[in-house]
């Protein structure tokens, strides 16, 4: 019996994305860097690294799918909702959380100093992403400044386009997708 794994041929393409690497795009007023993207994979995942400054997040919202965070430096802090309340789940660097399908969650980075993740999601997920940003100008930070309205609102709009929806914000905070939540 011939053992058919040694007569596949090795795969071409492998290649290595560096520190500070990838396909940078904004939305709002947050830059993330695309690690890999659904056609990397085979279409199985797509991959994000997104810096967090101090009071900068994503609210709650949900897809039907999975999504996995990794936390490569600093502790960001995940809403889910538990029994129709909202529960804060602390992450530090190492550490991971792991979103099913449908669950509403959101995250920010509530400390002093600045942090990064990791975000493992599917094709759908970056496709959202890809209609609703705009490619980065430069691999500079981004400016600290409130988000576009009408950029934020556009990305909002088609969120549903994605089977994403984000839930409304509480009447005391403004209606926007990446806020700063330093004054919560």
């Amino acid at each position: 019996m011939t053992n058919t794994a040694l007569q596949i041929p090795p795969t071409e393409g492998v290649r290595k994305i560096g520190a500070g690497e990838g396909e940078h795009f904004d939305i709002a007023d947050s830059r993330f860097t695309w690690k890999a993207k659904a056609a990397d994979t085979g279409y199985a995942f797509a991959i994000y690294e997104l810096p967090l400054d101090p009071g900068k997040g994503v609210p709650l919202h949900s897809h039907p799918y999975a999504e996995v965070f990794y936390i490569l430096d600093g502790r960001v802090d995940f809403m889910r909702l538990t029994d129709g309340q909202q529960d804060w789940v602390s992450c530090e660097r190492g550490e991971t959380l792991i979103v099913p399908p449908n669950a509403f969650h959101g995250f920010a980075n509530r400390s002093g100093a600045p942090a990064r993740l990791l975000s493992t999601a599917n094709l759908l997920h970056q496709a959202f992403f890809d209609e609703a940003s705009r490619p980065a100008l430069s691999t500079d930070p981004l400016p600290a400044s409130p988000p576009d309205m009408a950029e934020l609102q556009r990305a909002l709009g088609l969120a549903p386009k994605y089977n994403m929806f984000f839930a409304p914000p509480p009447a005391s905070e403004p209606s926007t997708a990446t806020h700063d939540l330093s004054a919560d």
